[in-house]
């Protein structure tokens, strides 16, 4: 406890820095009372998120914040601090256990430098669609995928929530599998996604994202790849008229806890935060839903054309990548392609 009380206020000191240098204003709050500076909450914890209001993490924070606050009857207050004002992912999930902050919410892929068994989140082709995605991470095997991926890298993972199918933007015409031969495209610096592009021929180029719309313009790059709602948010519709519906991966963000703090806990308070976490993924699974629909129709008005391919051909095209990459991933793989109600 004394450790991490003096961790708590060495963070404290070390965002009280960062502040300062951003001109001394406070971090964005959101999610109402839950998130409000409390006084009399037992539990008063710090979520880290990259991103701001609006985006899908973010939001989902701010449902469970609420969520918590309100099972625990105002014994947890949970106040967010979006665009990574708490440090960088890697940089919270390596200080969490010494209270850098108390609870993230990225993707289950952000855990690959502690674990290998964190890249089935960018497994390509395991997923047929969104109910196929629920279905899972609600399942008997999400919750051993979860178990396992968090024993092995220190943390309690918890919850669940669909973030949108990935896509390709292009400034090309993409349709068929042969399309992308020597295609030139922007990957997350990830072993998984650059092995994804090239088992199929693509060129793909790790780039820091605040660089990608200039590399799109300057055709250093023909195309990246990411969920729709998140290509409309970085207006790649300006620089890219083509989106193809690849759907090659779905990803999933959980909330994360420093694994020993979080078994550390009174029962009832893990177990609210656990129904928190599963509520808020519930919740913004089905806003995101709502967001890749309407984005889709925003970028028909807007005059990009949407290309649908023929996912099977792809899907059929990845037999035998976890096998031949990913060995210790394979019978998850299998098992997810199993609970597949459309196949």
């Amino acid at each position: 406890m004394k450790k991490r009380l003096l961790a708590g206020i060495l963070a404290t000191l070390t965002l009280s820095g960062l502040l300062t240098g951003c001109g001394g204003s406070a971090p964005t709050v959101s999610g109402g009372s839950a998130a409000a500076s409390g006084g009399s909450a037992a539990y008063n914890w710090k979520c880290a998120l990259n991103s701001t209001e609006g985006d899908n993490a973010y939001d989902a924070a701010a449902i469970f914040a609420n969520k918590v606050n309100e099972l625990t009857g105002g014994q947890v207050n949970v106040t967010l601090y979006g665009g990574a004002s708490l440090g960088s992912t890697t940089e919270v999930l390596e200080g969490m256990s010494v209270g850098v902050a108390d609870i993230i919410c990225e993707s289950v892929g952000t855990l690959a430098p502690f674990t290998t068994l964190a890249n089935i989140d960018a497994m390509p082709y395991v997923y047929s669609g969104y109910d196929h995605f629920m279905n899972v991470w609600s399942s008997d095997l999400g919750e051993e995928m979860k178990t396992a991926i968090g024993e092995a890298a220190g943390f309690k993972l918890l919850g669940g929530a669909y973030r949108g199918a990935r896509i390709v933007t292009a400034t090309k015409r993409m349709e068929k599998l042969e399309d992308f031969k020597g295609f030139k495209l922007r990957a997350p610096n990830l072993d998984v996604y650059v092995k994804t592009w090239q088992w199929i021929g693509a060129s793909p180029t790790p780039m820091a994202m605040n660089e990608v719309y200039t590399a799109l313009q300057q055709g250093t790059v023909e195309g990246q790849e990411n969920p729709m709602v998140d290509d409309l948010n970085y207006s790649f519709d300006e620089v890219c008229k083509y989106w193809i519906k690849t759907n090659h991966v779905y990803s999933c963000n959980l909330f994360m806890m420093d694994r020993n703090y979080f078994n550390s806990l009174p029962q009832e308070i893990q177990d609210a935060v656990k129904e928190a976490a599963e509520y808020a993924g519930r919740q913004i699974s089905e806003v995101q839903s709502e967001k890749d629909t309407a984005a889709e129709q925003t970028l028909r008005e807007k005059g990009c054309e949407i290309i649908e391919v023929d996912t099977k051909a792809f899907s059929d095209a990845f037999d035998g990548f976890a096998e031949k990459n990913y060995p210790d991933l394979a019978d998850w793989v299998n098992q997810i392609k199993a609970m597949d109600n459309a196949g």
